[in-house]
């Protein structure tokens, strides 16, 4: 009975140690140290820096949890959240193939994106991510030593486990890419005015006042008269679709010469937010050309795109592309704040 016993115990711990060995596998012999990428308190993390070739994305988190983008713009949220989850989440899957670890350690050193993760302004961990392996099951990645600033001897396959996808495509040091899309984003009770220029059609041209406790008045540009019958309740509505509008992508096919010209010509509408900060915001829009042979309902060609339009923002500097559909609703008639007759 006693060695049936003994051989039940033994039986149980070869098997304890067999999983062991099964999950543990070509790791049980490499230093936990070369293959530690994770930052487990993000919360702490205050700087991030990407580097590829001559290209340089440094993030550094500002108050309120914002983050800057290379010192002059604000970084989309959205990008944020995803490396600091990645950086947070990042696991070893198994060590490269010592066949092909020469070669991967010199493509993540040559190609790979360099990332350089600050915890409270102290650099905590460095790494390459590069490429994802031929079977896709992971990326190829590679720490860099904090005291001799080399790469370390052995490469590994990168992953997050319960998430399908490159790892690397977080990692992406596309500035545009990486700027936050936000065009109109207030408080409808920070709005001070909403100007409506209407260029082509002055007399449409209308500016909507915030005159405090919920008073508000819309004055024709070209009378200056006062809208009469106000609907307040229109009023407040309209303020509610500044609270979050983007643009979807920068425009990237036309030429110099084209975006000159189009900056140039009358755009359909100008629309200037003046926040209670003083902070003016002002956009200007213009027409896309159909390049995707839509028809009317007759079946006749469309002379423009008639889902999309051009915003031009930031003082200029920057030409987007919005849907029309979002952003006609800051743009409508004036009657729209009249009250309706019954």
């Amino acid at each position: 009975m006693k060695q049936n016993k003994f051989a039940i115990i033994a039986v149980i711990i070869l098997a304890f140690i067999a999983v062991w060995l099964y999950f543990n596998k070509g790791n049980g012999t490499i230093d936990k140290s070369i293959r530690n990428f994770t930052v487990t308190d993000i919360t702490t993390i205050d700087r991030i820096v990407l580097k590829q070739g001559s290209a340089v994305i440094n993030l550094e988190r500002q108050a309120l949890g914002i983050w800057q983008l290379n010192k002059n713009y604000t970084a989309n949220s959205n990008h944020i959240k995803s490396l600091l989850y990645t950086i947070k989440n990042i696991d070893i899957k198994e060590p490269v193939a010592k066949s092909i670890q020469d070669s991967i350690l010199k493509n993540l050193e040559t190609d790979g994106v360099k990332c350089e993760v600050y915890q409270n302004k102290a650099l905590s961990k460095v790494y390459y991510i590069g490429n994802e392996t031929t079977d896709g099951s992971g990326t190829y990645v590679v720490l860099i030593d904090l005291e001799t600033k080399h790469v370390v001897n052995k490469a590994f396959v990168a992953y997050i486990p319960g998430v399908e996808g490159n790892v690397a495509a977080n990692y992406f040091v596309n500035e545009k890419n990486w700027r936050d899309n936000t065009v109109f984003s207030y408080h409808p009770a920070d709005i001070l005015s909403v100007k409506l220029e209407v260029p082509l059609y002055p007399q449409a041209s209308y500016e909507l006042i915030a005159n405090g406790f919920g008073n508000y008045e819309v004055k024709m540009s070209t009378s200056k008269q006062s809208l009469p019958n106000l609907d307040t309740s229109s009023v407040k509505q309209y303020l509610t679709y500044f609270e979050q509008l983007n643009f979807q992508n920068f425009e990237s096919d036309l030429n110099i010469e084209q975006k000159a010209s189009l900056i140039k010509s009358t755009p359909l509408n100008i629309l200037t937010v003046t926040g209670s900060n003083g902070r003016v915001n002002k956009v200007r829009f213009y027409p896309i050309r159909n390049i995707k042979n839509e028809v009317d309902e007759q079946g006749k060609p469309l002379k423009f795109d008639s889902e999309h339009i051009f915003a031009l923002l930031n003082n200029g500097k920057d030409l987007v592309i919005v849907k029309f559909y979002e952003f006609g609703k800051v743009m409508p008639p004036v009657d729209y704040f009249q009250r309706k007759s019954k």
